[in-house]
């Protein structure tokens, strides 16, 4: 599993561990057992994530290949699914979307001349 995808995993709140007992306590006073989950798990959730915040954000299989297409805007990056996935988070959190102005509706010359009628 990638350094990049451990700390999007991190920054987004998706859990990098699972347990075979009941959660809620610390994971260094668990009486038990502890594993890594797998690196597919985690980058479908940190896609969901992902997603659910930015609808421009899409990872999509490239054709007869394990390779995978991430795209935000006009950014792409080629990889392994979890490599893709952790790139495209890391790119959405160093460049958020940029709210877009209000656009202001259209004037005519005539409603700008006060007192001047127009049918």
């Amino acid at each position: 599993m990638t350094d990049l995808l451990l700390s999007a995993a991190k920054r987004l709140g998706v859990p990098t561990e699972t347990s075979a007992g009941p959660g809620g306590s610390a994971p260094t006073f668990s009486i038990w057992a502890r594993w890594p989950r797998h690196p597919y798990e985690i980058a479908q959730d940190v896609l969901n994530e992902v997603i659910r915040t930015e609808v421009e954000a899409s990872v999509t299989p490239l054709g007869g290949s394990p390779l995978w297409r991430a795209r935000h805007g006009r950014w792409t990056h080629i990889g392994r699914f979890e490599d893709a996935v952790a790139h495209l988070a890391s790119h959405v959190a160093e460049h958020p979307k940029v709210q877009e102005p209000t656009v202001s509706p259209p004037r005519t010359a005539a409603s700008d001349v006060p007192g001047l009628q127009t049918r």
